[in-house]
């Protein structure tokens, strides 16, 4: 069993896995109940995935979980709120566009 210590959204977490090679993707949406990333090819090319690691757009399906520990993810849910959405949201709500995290993510990297 492996400890991460995970810097996601501003905050610290800390997650317990079997296996420290688990895609980033499964922890953010299994183990910390962020479902703003999405599964989609598992292949790292329709970026359904995307999220942030230290600014840069990164597909999460194939990321290790354990090589981001010491960095910062961000995920589409920490790029804003409801209330005070980031700029690239804020746009997509004025358009009345769907807000597709890998295009707010890929967009704001």
């Amino acid at each position: 069993m492996a400890t991460l210590q995970l810097r996601v959204n501003g905050s610290a977490r800390t997650v317990q896995l079997d296996d420290p090679d688990t895609p980033l993707l499964y922890v953010l949406r299994n183990d910390l109940d962020l479902t703003g990333a999405h599964f989609g090819c598992g292949l790292a090319q329709c970026g359904a995935c995307t999220v942030h690691v230290d600014g840069a757009a990164v597909p999460s399906c194939i990321t290790p979980a354990a090589s981001v520990q010491g960095r910062e993810v961000t995920t589409v849910e920490g790029l804003g709120s409801p209330e005070r959405p980031d700029p690239v949201q804020a746009a997509f709500i004025a358009e009345r566009f769907p807000d597709v995290p890998r295009i707010a993510l890929t967009a704001t990297a």
